[in-house]
């Protein structure tokens, strides 16, 4: 019972901490404090305390941690991301494809100009404040174009959105942005030959596998972080009680 009451006393302080944060990025936003008074259910003079008082640097930071360790965003996750809207229908898919289309050309007018690519976030803005920046670089572009070339001929051949297989939405809207920015699931053995992991150093591979796991929890292809996700590594030394897998 005193557990109980010492975890409802640290999630009260965290949900706190939520509130100041969400009324100060209110304030910053532009909205006024009897607005924000009334949407939270506090008098004005209270508001203005904690609007006055809170470090929205400090809270950003606190607040990042606190998602990285499963504590929920603002908004429902579990909503369909804005971006994935008006495409339950043929034509809603092409407008859509016409956007990526034109944001395309976007990037390779930026990368003209410009000696550095732009970015591109992974993860549905209901995961804020966690990002997964890739580059739009030219190959990103290619594959991207790519993607939608395959997408629009199946569109073309499909009378019904029902129809669809390559270009069907993904239930997830982490993978489908992934695939539409033609981001491919993080392989193991790509992740290794990108990291330069020697794979007969056994030590070094199991924290290959921390290091695999904690980037796939950051892209959003899984909900499990590298502190909880398996690691045959791991595993096999818990069980064998030495490096030998």
């Amino acid at each position: 019972m005193l557990a109980r009451v010492t975890r409802a006393a640290w999630r009260l302080e965290q949900a706190e901490r939520e509130r100041a944060w969400a009324l100060a990025a209110a304030k910053t936003e532009g909205a006024s404090i009897r607005e924000i008074a009334t949407a939270a259910g506090l008098s004005s003079s209270r508001v203005h305390q904690v609007v006055t008082d809170a470090d929205t640097d400090a809270l950003d930071t606190a607040l990042g941690a606190l998602r990285s360790a499963g504590w929920p965003a603002p908004e429902d996750p579990g909503v369909d991301d804005g971006d994935l809207a008006g495409r339950a229908d043929i034509a809603g898919r092409l407008d859509d494809e016409v956007e990526w289309i034109r944001q395309c050309a976007d990037w390779l007018e930026h990368l003209d100009r410009e000696p550095y690519p732009t970015v591109v976030n992974l993860r549905p803005e209901s995961d804020w404040p966690r990002r997964f920046q890739v580059a739009a670089d030219l190959s990103r572009v290619v594959a991207i174009l790519r993607r939608i070339a395959y997408d629009i001929h199946e569109l073309a051949r499909s009378r019904r959105i029902e129809d669809l297989d390559q270009a069907a939405v993904a239930e997830d809207p982490r993978a489908e942005r992934r695939r539409r920015a033609a981001e491919p699931a993080l392989d193991f053995i790509a992740f290794c030959r990108r990291r330069k992991v020697p794979h007969q150093s056994t030590p070094q591979l199991e924290r290959a596998y921390d290091a695999w796991n904690a980037e796939r929890y950051e892209r959003g292809e899984t909900d499990r972080g590298s502190w909880e996700a398996y690691n045959p590594v791991r595993e096999a030394r818990n069980r064998s009680g030495n490096w030998t897998l």
